[in-house]
C-alpha cells in the first residue's frame, strides 16, 4: 500500500513539474517585448553592417524605430517539403544543391554550414523572385520552405540576410510604405516615391517570422536598389 501510494506522489510529481515548466515557458513566451526588434538582433554584426550600409548610402534609419507588424509561423503544408539524410538520393541531391546555393552571392550560410537563405532576385529552385526560402539539414531531415515572399507590385526588393546562429536569422526587405494588398497603391520605381525597410526575424526552433517595419523615407527604387 505504502509502495503504491509513494507512486502515485511520484507520478504527481512528475505531471506538476512538466506543469510548471509549460507553464513558466509560456510566461516567458509572452513577457517577451516584441514592439521593439529584439537586443539579440540589433546587436548582430551583419545586422549593424546592414544597417551601416544604410545609413552610408544617405537613407537615415535607426534600429530602435523599427516597430512590431506582425508574428506568423514558416511551417505549412504547401511551401515546405522533407526528406530524410538516410536517403542516399537525398542525400545526394542536399550535397549538389548546397554547392549550387553556395555559389549565389545572394546566399547566407548558418554557422554550422548547413542550412542556406537564398534571396535572390531571379526564378530559382521553384521559388520566384519576390520569395526567400531556406533549405538545409536540421537534425535528420532535409528542409526546404518558403520563408517570406512580397508584392511586385509594391516595388519590393529582398537585399540581406543574417544568421544570428544555426536556428535564427533575419531577412530584409525594401517596399513601398502605404501599399497593401486591401489598398494596392503603386508608384513609378523611377520617381520619388515613399519607402519602408522590412525586418523578417525568423526563428527556426518556434516556427515563427516575426516583422518588424522602419520609419518612412523618400527615395528612387531603382536608385536604391543599386546602393542596396
Amino acid at each position: 500500500m505504502l509502495k503504491q501510494n509513494l507512486d502515485k506522489i511520484l507520478i504527481l510529481g512528475i505531471f506538476v513539474c512538466v506543469g510548471l515548466g509549460v507553464f513558466f515557458n509560456i510566461k516567458e513566451q509572452l513577457s517577451i517585448d516584441k514592439s521593439k526588434i529584439p537586443a539579440k538582433l540589433e546587436e548582430n554584426s551583419k545586422f549593424q553592417k546592414w544597417l551601416t550600409n544604410a545609413k552610408n548610402k544617405g537613407i537615415n534609419i535607426e534600429a530602435d524605430k523599427f516597430k512590431f507588424i506582425e508574428d506568423s509561423n514558416i511551417y505549412n503544408t504547401i511551401w515546405t517539403s522533407t526528406s530524410s539524410i538516410d536517403n542516399d538520393s537525398a542525400r545526394l541531391d542536399y550535397e549538389n544543391n548546397m554547392k549550387i546555393l553556395d555559389a549565389f552571392e545572394t546566399s547566407e550560410k548558418s554557422p554550422n554550414e548547413r542550412e542556406i537563405v537564398n534571396y535572390d532576385n531571379t526564378d530559382r529552385f521553384g521559388f520566384t523572385k519576390n520569395q526567400v526560402f531556406f533549405y538545409g539539414l536540421r537534425e535528420d531531415k532535409i528542409l526546404l520552405t518558403r520563408i517570406v515572399d512580397c508584392e511586385l507590385e509594391a516595388n519590393c526588393f529582398f537585399h540581406r540576410a543574417g544568421f544570428l546562429d544555426n536556428h535564427v536569422f533575419f531577412v530584409a526587405e525594401l517596399s513601398l510604405k502605404e501599399f497593401t494588398k486591401k489598398n494596392p497603391v503603386t508608384c513609378d520605381p523611377n520617381k520619388v516615391c515613399k519607402y519602408s525597410f522590412k525586418i523578417h526575424f525568423v526563428d527556426l526552433i518556434n516556427n515563427s517570422r516575426t516583422v518588424y517595419e522602419s520609419e518612412e523615407f523618400e527615395g528612387i527604387f531603382e536608385d536604391l536598389k543599386s546602393k542596396l
